[in-house]
């Protein structure tokens, strides 16, 4: 159920100077209008001094066009691990940069081609520099809709260095991807579970008769396990988890959630954090996927993704 990759994704895409394109900003084309005014006024006057000006303009905005295109080329992009997100959330996708050509390289602007149908303003921009034979990690946030593997498009870098007459850029695709789990969602309380292993007296409950100790908070923990006192005394929002003896199995099941497809899974994903932050065992029923009870980081993990990619597992 892991994302595809591909031996050109894990190596990085570099960027060939037939790869970078270039055409001149408005700066640019202001910059040229004035030189050709400048021009004309020197022909009709036949000023030389005019003639040796222009020219030397016009050399200039040739060498800059040279420069705007040798400060991307000999760039290697390639796609960093990116932690999971909720639907919904900002999946804030990771850039490596790497020059490899031995020239520091200036004003930088990294960026994802926004897919059909997103908003020009879900696509950030990025500024950065390199020195030479340097290293970057851009860090892009792009809004995840949906839940699954997500793809943001192609990476975008650009330069207007060095006089922003010309803007000069390259699109590559280095394989940039982020697992988006379902929306935490739904009013259902938690299904009825039983002990696994009962006490002397019979004791059974949800596992939070025992105060077991505190631990970060996690995006999807409910607020009422929150240790406010402690958030009100410091900077760090401490999650209370509760255990013990009376701990018990919590069994998720499809059929116990309501609602299409969507729903279903965002108020298991729902059940899955509480089950979770009680310090349960809990197993997770799909149709056509199973998982045996269990418990701690990688337990949970495993029941996100299966519900991030619930059609891929049951058709797989």
């Amino acid at each position: 159920m892991g994302m595809p990759s591909t031996a050109a994704a894990a190596a990085g895409a570099l960027l060939r100077f037939n790869r970078v394109y270039i055409l001149p900003s408005r700066h640019g084309l202001g910059f040229a209008a004035a030189v050709c005014i400048m021009l004309l006024g020197a022909i009709n006057y036949g000023n030389a001094l005019g003639y040796a000006l222009c020219f030397l303009l016009i050399a200039t905005g040739l060498v800059s066009m040279l420069h705007a295109v040798r400060n991307l080329a000999g760039l290697r992009l390639s796609a960093l691990p990116t932690v999971p997100v909720f639907a919904g959330d900002r999946a804030r996708f990771r850039l490596g940069v790497r020059e490899e050509a031995g020239r520091r390289r200036h004003a930088l602007a990294a960026s994802v081609t926004p897919a059909e149908g997103r908003a020009p303003g879900d696509r950030p921009v990025v500024g950065f520099s390199l020195e030479a034979g340097g290293a970057h990690t851009v860090e892009l946030p792009v809004p995840a809709r949906r839940r699954g593997w997500y793809r943001p498009g192609r990476a975008l870098l650009a330069t207007r260095f060095p006089f922003g007459w010309f803007r000069a850029w390259s699109r590559t695709d280095p394989g940039l991807g982020c697992l988006v789990y379902p929306r935490p969602e739904g009013d259902r309380p938690l299904p009825l579970h039983v002990p696994e292993h009962a006490g002397e007296h019979g004791t059974s409950g949800r596992g939070d008769d025992e105060f077991s100790g505190l631990r970060d908070y996690q995006q999807g923990d409910p607020a009422r396990r929150i240790h406010w006192k402690a958030v009100a005394r410091e900077q760090s929002v401490p999650v209370k988890v509760f255990g013990g003896a009376s701990a018990g199995l919590a069994l998720l099941r499809w059929e116990d959630a309501a609602g299409d497809t969507e729903a279903r899974l965002s108020q298991l994903c729902r059940w899955v954090l509480d089950a979770d932050a009680a310090g349960l065992r809990y197993g997770l029923a799909l149709p056509g996927v199973e998982i045996p009870p269990g418990d701690g980081d990688a337990h949970r993990e495993r029941c996100l993704e299966t519900l991030a990619l619930y059609e891929e597992a049951r058709d797989g």
